[in-house]
């Protein structure tokens, strides 16, 4: 690789992208190259810390012994990456272990230049202490909603300045209970006493309770998705995000007080609206971060079609001369193939009677509502039923005497009959209210036995957002609530689903792979097209050389 090679390389990594080029070309003559197999070790959890670590090429993993000798992995590290800004900020050894998983290229610039180039460029030094406080973060929080191979380059809370100001109100009732309690004492009045001790504990509850809640929300980038999480303690729970790859633009509002303290609002705006990370701290890093990962999406997308299309190339001019028969292209609608002419999910969901909130047939995945929705739905007729057998037995008990036993029995037994009928009908309904996911779409169906069935279908590929919210300590203990899905201008909403941080993530990982399908598709379709038409334009000139060196030689 060549030193120009390394300058571009370095100049698309994030803590780099304000370097000029010539510190960028002082900074490659101390890089040292290395090449490792695949399974090699790079670095060894405990040992001591050597270096900051740039992934020029290939793919590693990094994992973790914790103190009870199990190995946790936390993240897959690609091509563009880098490694050790925890252990440079702390001066500690290496967390974790970082281990091959194909062949690499590993570019390590030592402390001995490193630390002296990082006094020079405070810029430089924000944005790695940025991501090593964010990837220090992410390794204690442990999200579990992360697909594999997504890592977290962007993590933070609301500027402490929020919380501070929050605080105020609260702060100032509890001095006015100290004010209080010292008021009691010098007068000997028992109840401003009390008054005084009850505003200062529901001052201190309230501080206490501002505080968890500016803990429990963050904001977060990783190389696919920028994403919100909005937590209340005991009302609702929130996870607002968006594919990096529907990102129109982004911008940052700040305001004199943010500018001096280093906070402001970062705007994601997209096909369906903004995600607004507000109030974040280092807003320029965080929207660096957004664009380089934006960047190197479709980046990524380019190298791949662009390696693809000089590979078909090179198969066709290797078998010039040869008899060559051109696969027939399918035709593609929305990326699947034409002769899909049924959709799969018509005969699934339906005909399942059982108490299942979840399961997978044929490709298609089917959510019904919590059983809290169910049991919600059945109370009224069973506590008719519960209030009716309290009838019978006080009645053969004697306690009422109103109704000869044989009447009650009779009038009990049609009752009973008319409210079972009710039950079984509110859980007739409960199983016919589904959603879907299907390879293509997702699908919603609203079914009233012996009434209307309602069927709504958004196809995935117009998908640009998805939400989950989960509302009041029921929805948040028994983890539940609504994933809502942005399709243009409307919302598609999964309402009472089990643990809707899953099935939002299962809406996100078909839709991945639907738009996968259609590039490929697309992909292969644009391919064989120029292949066809250079193959044409070969033979063409083939045919045409013979005549021009007759032409020549005359």
């Amino acid at each position: 690789m060549s030193n120009a090679e390394l300058i571009q390389f370095l100049q698309e990594v994030s803590f780099l992208h304000s370097v000029d080029c010539e510190d960028l070309a002082e900074i490659v003559k101390d890089l040292q190259r290395r090449t490792f197999e695949e399974n090699e070790i790079i670095v060894q959890q405990d040992a001591p810390v050597n270096g900051l670590y740039f992934i020029y090429s290939g793919k590693a993993e990094a994992t973790r012994i914790d103190p009870r000798k199990k190995t946790k992995h936390l993240s897959i590290l690609t091509k563009g990456e880098t490694f050790g800004e925890v252990e440079i900020k702390t001066s500690t050894s290496w967390k974790h272990t970082i281990r091959t998983t194909e062949k690499m290229t590993i570019l390590r610039w030592p402390l001995s230049s490193l630390d002296p180039f990082l006094k020079t460029h405070p810029e430089a030094t924000s944005f790695l202490h940025f991501a090593a406080k964010s990837r220090n973060l992410a390794t204690r929080l442990q999200f579990n909603w992360l697909r594999e191979g997504e890592n977290i380059h962007g993590l933070a809370r609301k500027h402490p300045i929020m919380l501070m100001r929050s605080l105020i109100l609260p702060l100032i009732f509890f001095g006015g209970s100290l004010a209080l309690g010292n008021w009691a004492l010098s007068d000997g009045s028992p109840v401003i006493g009390w008054l005084g001790a009850i505003i200062s504990i529901l001052s201190l509850a309230l501080v206490a309770w501002r505080w968890v809640d500016w803990r429990n929300d963050y904001y977060i980038v990783t190389n696919r998705r920028a994403v919100w999480l909005e937590k209340v303690v005991g009302i609702y729970d929130r996870r607002q995000e968006t594919p990096l790859h529907w990102v129109l633009s982004i911008s940052i509002s700040t305001d004199i007080l943010g500018r001096l303290l280093g906070y402001g609002d970062v705007v994601i705006r997209t096909y369906t609206g903004q995600l607004l990370f507000q109030n974040v701290g280092h807003p320029q890093i965080f929207a660096t971060v957004i664009q380089e990962y934006w960047r190197r999406m479709k980046q990524t997308q380019v190298y791949s079609d662009r390696e693809e299309m000089i590979r078909a190339l090179q198969e066709r001019l290797e078998l010039q001369g040869e008899e060559i028969e051109i696969p027939e292209l399918e035709l593609l609608v929305d990326g699947e193939s034409a002769e899909i002419t049924e959709d799969p999910s018509l005969h699934i969901g339906l005909d399942q009677w059982t108490f299942k909130m979840r399961f997978e047939q044929g490709g298609v995945i089917t959510y019904r509502k919590h059983w809290a929705v169910l049991l919600r739905q059945l109370f009224p007729p069973t506590a008719f039923l519960l209030l009716l057998f309290i009838i019978i037995l006080l009645r053969i008990g004697g306690v009422l005497e109103f109704l000869s036993v044989s009447q009650v029995l009779l009038s009990s037994v049609l009752a009973s009959a008319v409210i079972i009928l009710w039950w079984l009908y509110r859980y007739a309904d409960w199983v016919n209210d589904i959603y879907q996911i299907t390879p293509s779409q997702i699908v919603d169906v609203n079914k009233k036995p012996l009434a209307r069935e309602v069927r709504k279908v958004a196809p995935l590929e117009n998908i640009l957002g998805t939400e989950v919210d989960r509302k009041g300590i029921i929805g948040l203990m028994l983890n539940y609530g609504a994933v809502i899905t942005n399709i243009g201008t409307e919302q598609f909403i999964f309402r009472g689903v089990y643990d809707p941080a899953n099935v939002q993530q299962e809406i996100v990982q078909a839709q991945e792979a639907f738009l996968e399908r259609q590039a490929v598709a697309q992909r292969r379709q644009r391919r064989e097209e120029v292949v066809e038409w250079l193959s044409a334009y070969h033979e063409e000139v083939a045919q045409k050389k013979p005549v021009d060196t007759n032409e020549d030689e005359e």
